[in-house]
């Protein structure tokens, strides 16, 4: 949750109490920025169910491996998961919740906090946007400016 609180657009569904569409929101963002799962595994806690009759506890999607807490705080999942890895060192955790943090550098972890996950997704889109806007000004891409700036804008 203190991820998604971290996108103005997921903090605006989440605060119009669209909790679904925030936690597809995220997951899109998510992969934008891990855009090649090849050589890692991506796992997602959501604290609660996935709708409220589910009986959903994890799936896939477009590779990410996601998980829904129930009855329990997603914290707990994510804890007990870094417990069973057999390699933590080899994890990045990224959260603003300090006990986890301070759980995950116990155990060797690398840590990230939402804000510095956040802070680094908006540099990258913004250098991946910048790259794509001159590509159209050069003439390098056969996409139109008008397809270019709908992707901006529309989802």
């Amino acid at each position: 949750m203190n991820l998604m609180y971290k996108f103005p657009d997921l903090a605006f569904c989440l605060g119009e109490y669209r909790l679904q569409e925030a936690r597809f929101g995220l997951l899109v963002h998510l992969k934008r920025h891990f855009p090649d799962l090849r050589n890692r595994k991506v796992l997602v806690f959501f604290d609660g169910k996935k709708e409220l009759l589910s009986d959903c506890y994890s799936e896939e999607w477009e590779g990410f491996s996601i998980h829904y807490s129930h009855e329990k705080k997603a914290d707990e999942l994510i804890i007990g998961y870094l417990n069973f890895c057999e390699v933590p060192s080899q994890c990045l955790v990224v959260t603003s919740d300090k006990e986890i943090l301070s759980f995950a550098r116990r155990l060797r972890a690398k840590r990230k906090s939402s804000e510095e996950f956040y802070a680094e997704w908006v540099k990258r889109e913004t250098e991946v946007d910048e790259t794509e806007f001159n590509h159209l000004k050069e003439g390098l891409t056969p996409s139109s400016e008008s397809d270019y700036w709908e992707r901006q804008f529309l989802p």
